[in-house]
This record gives structure tokens, C-alpha cells and sequence, in this order.
């Protein structure tokens, strides 16, 4: 598990997901410290399975505390991507960046936990990196 210590930057996660919605677990979830504060969340989508037209991928921001370490909080949405039929959108979604700003009540680490669902036979790659904009003490 790899920690950032604020106020560095931290890569949150290089995600390629696999058939039934396996991960490759050498970048899993890896958690970067930084702590009770806001932080921008930027992720790049390089890959999108969707040839089947029922993957979606929701992938989100959980959050932790030095008093209790195994136990995660959800504390927002990074993406919910897929097949237009599950989406309600237009296109199916494809390769994309986006970054959004999130505010952390914890006071410890945060890491990216995906959900996948559908006939997922490639998957999705991307990577999200955090960086600390504002920290608050306790």
C-alpha cells in the first residue's frame, strides 16, 4: 500500500479491470493519506469495454481514520460509466478525463473502490491521482 503524506500529490489508483469484473491487483486500491481536507480527484479513462451493452462501471471515493484503518466511508462518485443502455445516455461512453473536487471529513486516507457489473470481457482501464488543496487540523 502506497501512502502519500500531504501535501504531496498521491496516485489513488492505475485500475484495469478484467473479465467478471476482476481487478489486477497490483495497483488496487491503494490509499494515499490526505487527511481531513479537500482535494481534486483527476482521472484519465483510457479504455471502455461496453461491446455487449450492459457494462457499467461506478467508481468511488471511500475514506478511512487513523483510529479505526479497515473501516472505509463512502464520500463520493468519481464516474459512472458504460453501455448507453445502462446509462440513459446517448453514445456509450468511451475513453475520457475528468476531475472533480472532493471534500474529505476523515481525518487519514482515502483510496478508489469500483463496482462493475454486466458481460465484461476486457473491462476498463484508467488511473486517478488526488491532490490536496486544503487541509484542516483534527
Amino acid at each position: 500500500m502506497a501512502i502519500a503524506t500531504w501535501p504531496n500529490e498521491g496516485k489513488l489508483g492505475a485500475l484495469s479491470l478484467k473479465a467478471a469484473g476482476l481487478v489486477d491487483e497490483s495497483d488496487t486500491e491503494t490509499a494515499v493519506e490526505v487527511g481531513k481536507g479537500t482535494f481534486r480527484a483527476v482521472t484519465s479513462i483510457t479504455a471502455i469495454e461496453v461491446a455487449s451493452n450492459n457494462e457499467l462501471y461506478i467508481s468511488v471515493i471511500e475514506a478511512n481514520t487513523r483510529s479505526a484503518t479497515s473501516t472505509w466511508y463512502e464520500i463520493g462518485t468519481l464516474f459512472a460509466r458504460g453501455a448507453n443502455e445502462v446509462t440513459g445516455r446517448t453514445a456509450d461512453d468511451s475513453a475520457d478525463a475528468e476531475e472533480i473536487v472532493l471534500d474529505n471529513p476523515y481525518d487519514y486516507q482515502v483510496r478508489v473502490h469500483t463496482y462493475v457489473v454486466g458481460s465484461i470481457s476486457t473491462g476498463i482501464n484508467y488511473t486517478v491521482d488526488a491532490y490536496p488543496l486544503h487541509n484542516r487540523a483534527g
